[in-house]
């Protein structure tokens, strides 16, 4: 009896040992993600999204192009054969499909807004964010953040890959119900001078 408590305590502290590394990994990757975005106002990419609905068996892979702008600005349109352009201001996003001639309007959890995530990486990262848990890992100079929200939404985790000055590389949303969206980045300018008029347009 005393051996089975004996590996039943070891195995706590090393759970618990294990736990406080993974978490101070993820806050060196968040403050990595912070010191790189300290001096960017905006940004424009190249991307190809590849989505994986749950109950569709073909990916359907587009290109596209992206443009953010800081606090709260972001804005995707891809091409055809599945076009669609998004606008996400803050934590209110706009969806359309200009093939169909729909247009959707979602609200966001406040903990999802992009203000929330850059107001909080204005400053030096010593805790994570209330409301998720986080996990990262370093490979050469790439960094993988595992991000988990905590309430019940509809994204489950989030997953982002970076270059130590920022840089994008990948980002993939796992939704609840399944379904999955990665977006590969390529020819990221930074600084570029974007207004809010060139988010009109969406």
């Amino acid at each position: 009896m005393k051996k089975a408590a004996f590996l039943a305590i070891l195995l706590l502290f090393l759970s618990l040992t294990d736990a406080h590394a993974g978490q101070n990994r993820a806050l060196e990757a968040l403050e990595v993600l912070r010191r790189g975005f300290a001096d960017m106002t905006d940004f424009t990419a190249e991307i190809v999204q590849e989505k994986q609905i749950a109950l569709m068996k073909q990916k359907m892979v587009s290109k596209g192009v992206v443009r953010f702008k800081k606090p709260g600005m972001f804005a995707m349109e891809l091409y055809p054969p599945y076009a669609s352009r998004l606008l996400l201001r803050d934590n209110v996003m706009t969806l359309r499909f200009p093939a169909e001639g729909v247009t959707e309007r979602i609200v966001l959890p406040p903990e999802e807004s992009l203000e929330r995530w850059f107001a909080y990486l204005d400053k030096p990262v010593t805790a994570l964010p209330d409301g998720v848990d986080a996990r990262a890992e370093r490979q050469g100079g790439t960094w993988t953040l595992q991000i988990f929200p905590r309430n019940k939404g509809g994204v489950k985790e989030v997953q982002l890959t970076f270059e130590g000055d920022g840089r994008l590389k990948r980002l993939a949303v796992l939704e609840r119900n399944r379904d999955r969206t990665v977006i590969r980045f390529a020819t990221m300018r930074r600084n570029v001078g974007l207004k809010e008029s060139d988010f009109n347009g969406e």
